[in-house]
């Protein structure tokens, strides 16, 4: 199956992405048949009795933010010089371009966008937040080809984005149950809510460069600290948690 991965680059959480397709806001690259490569960035919303019922004419709508080829010009401009044209909306007049795509946000009618563009995908998948896809490489740089990462060569490991989300409740019942302690000992290791209600605060993303490797960033009251933890050193959370070593903060300092 020729399959085409989204970044979820909004709000896993968020309500609509739970009813829909796992994220509020995707993006991705890929290449048409033809060779040509394409960037494309969408954006789903949900209506609400305010929504225009012209414009959201689904519970859920899908808007293109951007769709571009992605070229090898210097200085490189691809967002502002080359627009993809995108179809005509079913019961458009003849002769124009739709400028804002909308469709209802599901696989389906994404899928048929993408297609439409002169590609031929079998499916497409948004990857969950600790997947190991991010569209744009380290140095976001978006200049040319090289510019991107295209979720149409990305591999997809599902057992080991279940050991990055294993580890990830770790931490979270980890943060949940010193914040508690702390709150009830007074030690303020941490900074509390005024409200009485803490939530763990953290940040755990896959390396870039290396999809065996999670970083850790845990804030403390005053300083942060970072850990590297390897999940591909085994097959289960102890194997990776084995692993785990801080490591020098550098741009993670916050």
């Amino acid at each position: 199956m020729k399959t085409l991965y989204f970044e979820g680059a909004g709000w896993s959480d968020a309500d609509i992405s739970k009813a829909t397709i796992g994220n509020c806001r995707i993006r991705t690259a890929f290449h048409l048949d033809d060779g040509r490569a394409v960037y494309l960035e969408i954006t789903g919303t949900e209506r609400t009795k305010h929504s225009s019922p012209q414009i959201f004419q689904w519970q859920y709508t899908g808007f293109v933010d951007y769709c571009h080829y992605i070229t090898d010009d210097k200085p490189n401009d691809d967002c502002n010089k080359h627009h993809v044209m995108l179809p005509k909306k079913r019961g458009s007049k003849r002769g124009t371009v739709e400028k804002n795509a909308r469709f209802e946000y599901t696989e389906a009618e994404i899928l048929r966008l993408v297609n439409s563009l002169g590609a031929s995908f079998d499916a497409v998948k948004v990857v969950p937040d600790l997947g190991g896809y991010r569209v744009f490489p380290e140095d976001h740089s978006c200049d040319g080809p090289d510019g991107y990462n295209y979720g149409d060569e990305f591999q997809f490991d599902s057992e080991m984005t279940a050991r990055r989300e294993a580890v990830y409740k770790w931490v979270y019942d980890l943060e949940a149950r010193e914040l508690k302690e702390d709150r009830a000992n007074g030690e303020k290791r941490f900074v509390h809510s005024p409200s009485g209600a803490d939530f763990p605060n953290f940040s755990l993303w896959v390396d870039r460069n290396a999809p065996g490797l999670l970083h850790l960033l845990r804030h403390f009251r005053g300083y942060n600290k970072h850990w590297t933890i390897r999940t591909d050193a085994g097959d289960t959370l102890e194997d990776c948690l084995e692993t785990m070593q801080e490591a020098h903060l550098g741009k993670y300092g916050c």
